[in-house]
């Protein structure tokens, strides 16, 4: 297939471009939104580098339209790979864009993907590529018109008095995690939210963390924690509704969306108990080169 490959030099045209494409099942990469605007921003953000690089390949037609697109979220020496984002069924074609950009930054030594069930092109590449599956994921989606809200909460604000008791619990829960319990700390704020559930003696029974984005519309719970002598006590439905309804009270959030293991049927169960319902399934493979 003729096709010209370069570096995107119109953020417009391929954040439609990966908009259209990533809304299709078929076709949709997890790392990737689904909006325009919010595939703008973090292109803008994540993939351009202090020297105006931009982490981004296309390639077009003879016409000009962008057939196929791959780009590398890249933090140090590990990538999130946004694609590959293919219009056409040539495996050849994306095959292209893979060598031309892996060859390009030659730091990168783990590259991570995540793709969507339905999209069987993207998993013969990976055969293809020899990348290794790692997991199966759920997203789950919940809105705020089939959520009932707690009127009452029993979760509090974290205190800095609380740091050493939710630090340990944190950090034995989550090993080995993108944020320790002293980078949550550090991340807290108006918009970065850290809820604490304690018993009647002043014990942690759990916590959880969350995110808002109110200019990208967007939430996101990064961590819930129930300690193993407080479980099966219905602490993590309850945690889980005051943190959604403590979400949901930005006017600009309308919705959630969390990615769980497919495979943890017992915390899935509670998070479908208070109105989440899945979306997708999608599945991750790692590639070490």
């Amino acid at each position: 297939m003729d096709a010209i490959i370069e570096k995107p030099n119109n953020l417009g045209e391929l954040s439609r471009f990966l908009s259209e494409t990533n809304s299709q099942k078929t076709s949709h990469i997890g790392y990737c939104g689904e909006k325009e605007e919010e595939i703008y921003q973090t292109l803008k953000e994540a993939f351009i580098s202090d020297e105006g690089d931009i982490k981004f390949l296309i390639a077009r037609n003879r016409t000009g339209e962008i057939l196929a697109a791959i780009g590398f979220d890249i933090e140090e020496t590990v990538a999130e790979v946004w694609g590959p984002f293919n219009k056409t069924s040539s495996i050849y074609l994306q095959s292209q864009l893979w060598k031309q950009l892996v060859n390009e930054n030659p730091l990168i030594q783990k590259f991570h993907f995540f793709i969507n069930e339905e999209n069987e092109l993207q998993q013969v590449f990976m055969n293809e590529i020899k990348a290794k599956k790692t997991g199966e994921h759920l997203i789950l989606e919940i809105k705020e018109q089939n959520f009932d809200k707690v009127i009452e909460m029993k979760s509090e604000p974290f205190k800095h008095s609380d740091f050493q008791a939710f630090e340990m619990l944190h950090n034995a829960m989550f090993q080995n995690t993108y944020y320790d319990g002293k980078t949550i700390i550090e991340r807290l704020n108006d918009r970065n939210m850290l809820k604490i559930l304690k018993n009647m003696s002043n014990e942690l029974q759990g916590y959880a963390y969350f995110e808002v984005d109110t200019e990208m519309r967007e939430a996101s719970l990064e961590y819930i924690g129930v300690s193993k002598n407080a479980q099966s006590q219905g602490l993590g439905t309850r945690l889980l509704k005051e943190v959604l309804t403590e979400m949901f009270s930005f006017p600009q959030i309308n919705e959630i969306k969390l990615t769980v293991d497919r495979a943890n049927s017992q915390a899935n169960r509670v998070y479908m108990k208070v109105g989440f319902e899945p979306k997708d399934i999608l599945i991750s493979y790692r590639l070490k080169l």
